[in-house]
């Protein structure tokens, strides 16, 4: 099978680029086309698309423009800017596999960003597995931020197969991910924004977005030495953090517009290093704004540590299709980053992905590939139907043939036509109902067993029912701890129930336990349900109490509402027992003298 051929896409806010590799058998990796296109006024802001159809246009000339080659293939990865993707890492328990980790982290993510997990497309993968638990790195972006690239793609021709984070894919192309002895800062200084991210361990640790980058730099000189826009760019391109081609004290502008970066990059080291207990020794400047003059030797001279400006061509073979790029080679890195990946055996899955993987229609009912048990299922019911149609088919052509299938196996009874007339038919009403006395009274037909579900206690007291197997579908009620519930199908990862006579749903396995009713009779049945002590049914209730759990931070939010878009009016501790007032879609409203407000539920245990 041929290998399609996919190129690299990098949409900035005044430029966009186009680079596709080969990858040979041995060596290197060469350029077969690349394109750069500039503007004067910006199509894109900080990763929001402001013209469309202006995009669509420039997409379609700068394709053509590629030298030495046009590129023909559809195919391209994307990035998107750090600014627009939410990003952090989960310590979860070891033994979680993918599966039980895709339907546990939209929950936990909910905690820490600003949107519902329906509103953003999200991907993760593990980073370390050490001992008793693995690092998650998370990433979610709004779904209208995507959908948005892809429909300007899409009108074009264009079929993108991943969207990549910047800096994941600066990174893959800059940094040695092999190198697990210390960590690195890589600080990529653009036009609006300069994104730091520290890179650890052969994934992201921590960053940050700074609103402080060229633009920034170019309008300080303009204030200060009050000249246009394009003069004070051009000052600043020329002398940097050069003191020696310094005229008009630029270089103190430049340092003082600079403090807000190397303020917050200390504190992300700082931070990183308390946390993880890593030394980071080393910062990698990238972005078209690293490329000022002696900007290096400014920040190695803040920081203490050794700068170094990325070096994108080590990674490639000779890169003659550019040009003469000498002393630019920088702003190739990210689409040299989004190439590399396009030549991956699978670039659709080798990294974080943003852009859902959509299945086709026709093949959306099939059970994922090595699923076994699932596929067994599917080819039975299959095996089911084609039988129960061939049936029917044969019905239908007999029917047409004359032959009448009810009337040959129930053929019309010629008795109880006439009845005499010398019948007394009370009498005869009596005998029967008689009969049917003694009938009633002496035999009671036993009812077959049936498989129930039960549900497990939880920390919210409940588990959601969904109506699909899989957390990403909508709930549709919830079934309450130590409740038991018909089995309506039995899955590996989830369980269909029927919740009550109108709604049925599906339940995650892991809250439930599976067992069978013992063989009753409708009047024992009627029996239980008129008495409470056979049922152990008590009106008596108790409060509940919860206790909060061990977590990362050792402390839990507690917020004036239900949700988590409600303000914080507190915390409390790990290990503190709280009693419950109130209770509301799996949060927990909390009282005493100390806090009072609400909490996810989660992130406690019932106290017995």
């Amino acid at each position: 099978m041929v290998k399609k051929e996919i190129f690299g896409l990098d949409i900035s806010d005044y430029s966009i680029e186009a680079l596709q590799l080969t990858k040979p058998l041995f060596g290197k990796p060469k350029i077969t086309a690349y394109a750069r296109s500039v503007f004067k006024t910006s199509l894109v802001k900080d990763g929001i698309i402001k013209d469309k159809k202006k995009l669509q246009d420039s997409l379609v000339k700068l394709l053509d423009s590629a030298k030495p080659q046009k590129i023909r293939t559809p195919f391209c990865v994307l990035s998107l800017p750090d600014s627009q993707v939410f990003t952090t890492v989960f310590k979860l328990p070891a033994g979680l596999k993918h599966k039980e980790i895709k339907n546990t982290i939209p929950f936990k993510a909910e905690e820490v960003i600003p949107f519902k997990s329906s509103e953003v497309y999200y991907d993760f993968k593990t980073i370390t597995v050490e001992g008793a638990s693995q690092e998650i790195f998370y990433a979610a972006v709004p779904v209208k931020v995507v959908d948005a690239y892809v429909e300007v793609l899409e009108a074009i021709g264009l079929k993108p197969i991943a969207f990549d984070l910047e800096s994941l894919s600066l990174a893959r192309i800059l940094i040695d991910v092999n190198n697990k002895k210390s960590a690195k800062l890589l600080m990529d200084i653009g036009s609006r924004t300069t994104n730091l991210t520290i890179f650890d361990r052969q994934g992201i640790r921590a960053s940050g977005v700074v609103k402080v980058a060229g633009g920034r730099f170019t309008k300080a000189i303009m204030a200060a030495k009050k000249i246009t826009e394009k003069s004070a760019n051009e000052l600043k391109i020329k002398t940097g953090f050069d003191s020696k081609k310094d005229t008009g004290k630029v270089v103190a502008i430049l340092q003082n517009e600079s403090k807000k970066v190397v303020g917050e990059a200390k504190q992300l080291i700082e931070f990183y290093q308390a946390e993880a207990q890593r030394h980071v020794d080393e910062i990698i400047l990238a972005g078209g704004s690293a490329l000022l003059p002696s900007i290096d030797q400014h920040f190695a001279n803040s920081f203490g540590l050794v700068v170094n400006l990325g070096k994108p061509f080590a990674k490639i073979k000779d890169p003659g299709a550019l040009g003469n790029v000498k002393g630019k080679e920088i702003i190739f890195s990210n689409v040299l980053g989004l190439a590399l990946r396009g030549i991956e055996k699978k670039p659709e899955t080798s990294d974080i992905n943003l852009l859902p993987l959509r299945k086709n229609p026709l093949l959306k009912f099939l059970p994922e590939k090595g699923d076994r048990k699932h596929w067994q299922r599917f080819f039975t019911r299959l095996a089911i139907l084609i039988l129960m149609l061939a049936g029917l088919l044969a019905v239908i052509t007999t029917k047409q043939q004359g032959v009448d299938f009810y009337n040959y196996f129930s053929p019309a009874s010629d008795t109880g036509k006439f009845v005499p007339a010398d019948i007394n038919l009370d009498v005869l009403d009596q005998l029967r109902d008689q009969a049917i006395q003694r009938e009633l009274a002496s035999t009671t037909e036993a009812l077959a067993p049936k498989t129930m579900v039960r549900i497990l206690p939880t920390s919210a007291g409940y588990a959601n029912v969904r109506d699909g197997a899989g957390a990403e579908f909508s709930k549709v009620g919830e079934a309450k701890s130590g409740s038991e519930y018909e089995l309506l199908e039995r899955g590996e990862e989830w369980h269909k129930i029927k919740l009550d006579d109108k709604i049925s749903g599906w339940v995650f396995s892991t809250f439930t336990e599976l067992f069978e009713t013992s063989t009753t009779t409708p009047a024992a049945e009627s029996s239980a349900e008129n008495n409470p002590e056979v049922l152990g049914v008590s009106n008596e209730t108790k409060p509940i109490k919860i206790r909060v759990k061990e977590n990362a931070v050792g402390y839990l939010n507690v917020r004036e509402g239900a949700a988590t878009s409600f303000k914080k009016v507190g915390s409390v501790p790990v290990g503190g027992v709280y009693e419950v007032v109130e209770e509301s879609d799996g949060w927990y409203k909390i009282k005493d003298a100390s806090v009072e407000g609400w909490v996810y539920g989660i992130y406690f245990d019932i106290v017995e």
